[in-house]
This record gives structure tokens, sequence and C-alpha cells, in this order.
């Protein structure tokens, strides 16, 4: 059955595995499980992958939560010294509690922008490579002697 963006979204949402929804997709405070116990998917697309999950994590922390306390802080609703501590804890408790959080929201972008990676798609033809696949390819030039 094709997974559609939506339910990705959604799925991301409520932590669980973006390509059957069983399985959430932790085994423990800081451990991401390798790869669903349900449907076997494996969240490690390779060297970097783990980067968009600090990304969302990241901007999250920073946009989310210190920008609106450094602006409060700016327009005089927050002494200093609250906004400086709760920037310090900010900056260092949330982005632990997040860190499950920030990797399902990177799943779900991930997978609702690419959802023919998901091995439930495997099989559906992505629309922008149906149209590439219509092209014929020019004739190559040829080389050397024949």
């Amino acid at each position: 059955m094709r997974v559609t963006s939506k339910q990705v979204i959604l799925r991301g949402l409520k932590r669980q595995c973006p390509n059957c929804g069983g399985a959430l997709v932790y085994g423990s405070l800081m451990r991401l499980l390798k790869a669903c116990p349900q449907c076997g998917t494996r969240w490690d697309r390779g060297n970097g992958f783990f980067l968009g999950a600090m990304v969302c994590n990241y901007a999250v922390t920073v946009f989310g939560l210190m920008l609106p306390v450094a602006l409060m802080a700016l327009r005089g609703w927050l002494a200093p010294r609250v906004a400086i501590g709760l920037g310090l804890g900010i900056g260092l408790v949330f982005p632990i509690v997040f860190y499950k959080w920030s990797w399902s929201l990177w799943l779900a972008a991930y997978y609702a922008v690419l959802p023919n990676e998901l091995p439930a798609n495997a099989g559906a033809e992505h629309p922008l490579l149906h149209r590439e696949a219509k092209k014929k390819p020019a004739d190559a030039p040829k080389l050397g002697r024949d």
C-alpha cells in the first residue's frame, strides 16, 4: 500500500515509523533504533544523515525558544539576568529533551519530500521521474574509430 506524504507527516508527529506507522523509532531516551522492529525500515541513510535531525533540533531551540527570550529581554519584559538564565537553561536542557522529536520530525520531512525512498513505495513512480522517463536521450557521439 502506498504511503502518502500526509501519512508520513502524521506518523512523524506521533513519533512512529514513517513506513508502516507501527512502532516508535526509539529504544531508550537517547538511543535511536537502527531499524523499525515491525517492517525493518532502516533509519540511517548514510554518512551525515543525522545532520538533518541536528538542524531540526537547533532550529527549534534557537528560533522557537531562545529568540523569543532574547526579544522579551530587549523589550524589557524580562530582566537581563532572567533572560540569561533562561537562555542557558534552554540551550543546555531543551536539545536533550527534544532529541527524539527532532529525529521524528527529520524522518517525516525527509520521507515527505522523497516518499519513493520508503520501502512501501518502492514500486511507485514519482511524477517527476515519470516525466523524465518519457524523454528520449539524445544519440551520443561516437568516440574513436569504427
